[in-house]
C-alpha cells in the first residue's frame, strides 16, 4: 500500500480497542468500556469528591447569617421583667456572592478532576486491552512455532535413522526446541501478568469480544489549541479562578459586618421597646496579613495554570511527534513483510526437505523469521499504545457527556 492509497483512508483502525471513538464524545448512552471503568474505585471516589462540591455550592447558595432568636428573663422582688428579640448581621460587602462563586468553582474543579480521573483509567485499560493483545499473538506465534519444531524433530529423527541426516542435525532440533519453551514461557507469564492489569481496571472482562476502534484522521491531528481541552488544564484554570475570587472575599473580611436588633418586653410592669447594634473592633486582630496571602495565592495559582499550558503543550506535541514516528515505522514493516511471511515458512521447509539448505540454516532462518515476526507485533503494540497516548494527551477518550455542565474556557 503506497501513501497516495494510504492518504484516502477516512479511518485508521485500530484492533485493540472497544468503542468507536468518534462517536463517543456526542453520544450520552455509556459505552462498554466507560460504563466498567465508571465501577473502579477509584473513579467512584473521583465521582464522590465531584457530588461533594455540588453539595457545598448548593449550601452556599443561602444567604451568609441566620437570624438570632434572643429571650431574657429575671425576678426583680414582685416583679417579672423579660423581653424577647431578634438580631441579623448584615452581609454589607456581599461576602455571599463570593462563596457562592468559589463553591461553583470548586465544582467545576472537581468535575474537571474527575475526568482526570476517567481519562486515566480509560488509557490505562486501553493499554492494558493493546498490551494483553498484542501478548496473545505473540503466545500464539510461538506456540505456532513449537508445533513446527516438534513436527520438524520428528522429521529429522525419522531421516537420521534413515541415514538422510546425522545425529548433530537432531541436536540441534532439540536445541531450538528447548529455546522456545523458555522464550515461551515468558511469554505466557506476560499474558497472565496482562489479564490480571484487565481484571483490576475493569474487572470481568473473559466474555467480552474486543471489537475495531474507528479512529478518525480528524482526532490524529496536531494544533497549538488542543492543550485547551485537557481537563488538567481546565481544572489550574478553574483554581486560578478560584483564587482570585478568594482574594476578593479576604478583602472584604477586611471589614467586619455590624447587627442590628430588636426586642420587646415589660420591665417593672413598664412596656419595653429596645433597638441595638453591634460592630466588631479589629483592635487586636485584622485581616491584613490573611488579604495578603490570599494575594500570593493568586500569583501562585496563576502560575500553576501556565505550567499546566506549558506542560501540557509540550506533552502533546512530543506524543505526536511519537505517534508519527511509529506510523512511519509500522507502515514500512507492513510495506516490507506484506505476503513474506507464508511464503517464506513454506519456501524454508520445501528447500529442506529438498536438500538445497542444511538444518542448520534451516533452523537459523526460522528463528530470524519469528523474532522479525515477534518484532512486528512489538511495533504494531508501540503504534497503537503511541495512538492511545495521543488521544489522552489530547483528551480526546470520550470523558465528557452532554450532562456536563460549568464549562470554562482557559
Amino acid at each position: 500500500m503506497n501513501k497516495i492509497q494510504r492518504s484516502k483512508i477516512a479511518c485508521v483502525f485500530v484492533l485493540f480497542a472497544l468503542v468507536q471513538l468518534s462517536h463517543a464524545q456526542n453520544s450520552d448512552d455509556f459505552n462498554w468500556l466507560r460504563a466498567k471503568i465508571e465501577q473502579h474505585p477509584d473513579i467512584i471516589a473521583a465521582k464522590a469528591q465531584w457530588q461533594s462540591s455540588n453539595y457545598q455550592a448548593t449550601f452556599n447558595q443561602q444567604p451568609l447569617y441566620n437570624p438570632t432568636l434572643e429571650s431574657d428573663y429575671e425576678r426583680e422582688g414582685s416583679d417579672s421583667n423579660f423581653s424577647v428579640g431578634l438580631s441579623q448581621t448584615f452581609d454589607r460587602n456581599n461576602k455571599h456572592t463570593n462563596l457562592k462563586d468559589i463553591a461553583n468553582l470548586q465544582k467545576t474543579a472537581a468535575k474537571f478532576n474527575y475526568q482526570l480521573a476517567l481519562l486515566n483509567k480509560i488509557s490505562q485499560a486501553l493499554l492494558a486491552i493493546n498490551n494483553y493483545q498484542a501478548t496473545k499473538k505473540q503466545a500464539l506465534l510461538l506456540l505456532q512455532q513449537e508445533k513446527q519444531l516438534e513436527t520438524l524433530l520428528a522429521l529429522v529423527k525419522s531421516r537420521v535413522k534413515n541415514g538422510d541426516l546425522g545425529q548433530l542435525d537432531a541436536e540441534l532440533a532439540y536445541l531450538s526446541l528447548s529455546q522456545g519453551f523458555g522464550q515461551s514461557a515468558k511469554i505466557e507469564a506476560d499474558l497472565k501478568t496482562s489479564q490480571a492489569q484487565l481484571s483490576e481496571l475493569i474487572g470481568q472482562w473473559q466474555q467480552h469480544n474486543f471489537n475495531s476502534l474507528a479512529i478518525s484522521q480528524e482526532q490524529l491531528k496536531y494544533n497549538d489549541e488542543l492543550h485547551k481541552n485537557h481537563p488538567q488544564v481546565k481544572a489550574a484554570f478553574t483554581q486560578w479562578q478560584q483564587a482570585q475570587k478568594q482574594a476578593e472575599l479576604a478583602k472584604k473580611y477586611k471589614k467586619n459586618d455590624p447587627s442590628f436588633g430588636i426586642s420587646a418586653g415589660k420591665v417593672a410592669n413598664e412596656n419595653l421597646l429596645s433597638f441595638n447594634f453591634s460592630m466588631p473592633l479589629n483592635l487586636r486582630r485584622n485581616f491584613d496579613s490573611a488579604y495578603l496571602a490570599a494575594t500570593q495565592q493568586v500569583v501562585a495559582a496563576e502560575s500553576n495554570y501556565l505550567a499546566a499550558v506549558r506542560q501540557q503543550k509540550y506533552t502533546i506535541q512530543a506524543s505526536y511527534d511519537a505517534l508519527k514516528s511509529f506510523e512511519n515505522r509500522y507502515n514500512k514493516w507492513q510495506n516490507l513483510m506484506q505476503g513474506r511471511d507464508n511464503n517464506l515458512a513454506k519456501l524454508l521447509q520445501k528447500q529442506w526437505q529438498l536438500g538445497d539448505i542444511s538444518t542448520t540454516n534451516y533452523l537459523l532462518t526460522l528463528q530470524q523469521r519469528t523474532q522479525g515476526l515477534l518484532a512486528g507485533i512489538e511495533l504494531e503494540r508501540q503504534y497503537q499504545a503511541a495512538i492511545i497516548n495521543y488521544l489522552t494527551d489530547t483528551a480526546q477518550l470520550g470523558i465528557t457527556s452532554h450532562s456536563d455542565t460549568n464549562e470554562v474556557s482557559p
